[in-house]
């Protein structure tokens, strides 16, 4: 935070005082439990009672929902004064359903609209992490009402283009 960032995005928030202790990290005391550090996003000091301020009104923590507890405990979780949104990250939460990686597995589905739907009531900004990288994947998740989408990760899409192209010279056999 201290760097600029506008706020945190938190693993494994299984219950409410998960959340509430991610919230408190975000703010100064009164309010929460952040040491005061002069960086760049206090203005190394010059403007610190602005970036105060700022940062009581406009910091936003999103929650990742990656276990089952998460997913047992969300109404609570997502209730805390303070949380602005959940991201579910699918890998961890298939594990802990105990079908890992296994993203069409009824248990994992079900999960998700659980997730999807306890979200939406509460009116929660709902995010997902997209792993492999899908135009219609994106689209139908746009769709159901995400709004907070990490599209895959470096790895994949570096792998995937790789491939591509060795695949494309051996089918021209060039």
């Amino acid at each position: 935070m201290d760097a600029g960032a506008h706020g945190v995005v938190v693993p494994m928030v299984n219950c409410a005082a998960d959340a509430a202790q991610a919230v408190a990290a975000l703010h100064y005391a009164p309010r929460g439990t952040r040491g005061v550090g002069l960086a760049r996003a206090q203005g190394y000091g010059n403007n610190f009672k602005d970036y105060l301020a700022w940062i009581n009104t406009n910091g936003i923590v999103i929650v990742q929902i990656e276990h089952i507890d998460a997913v047992e405990n969300l109404d609570s979780i997502l209730k805390v004064p303070g949380v602005d949104g959940f991201m579910i990250g699918p890998y961890d939460l298939s594990c802990s359903l105990g079908v890992a990686g296994e993203f069409e597995h009824p248990k994992f589905l079900s999960a998700i609209k659980q997730i999807r739907e306890i979200g939406a009531k509460l009116g929660v900004c709902a995010g997902l992490h997209i792993v492999e990288p899908s135009l219609d994947t994106l689209t139908q998740t746009l769709q159901e009402g995400y709004r907070f989408i990490v599209y895959s990760v470096d790895i994949r899409l570096l792998d995937i283009g790789v491939r591509a192209g060795i695949n494309h010279f051996r089918a021209t056999n060039v």
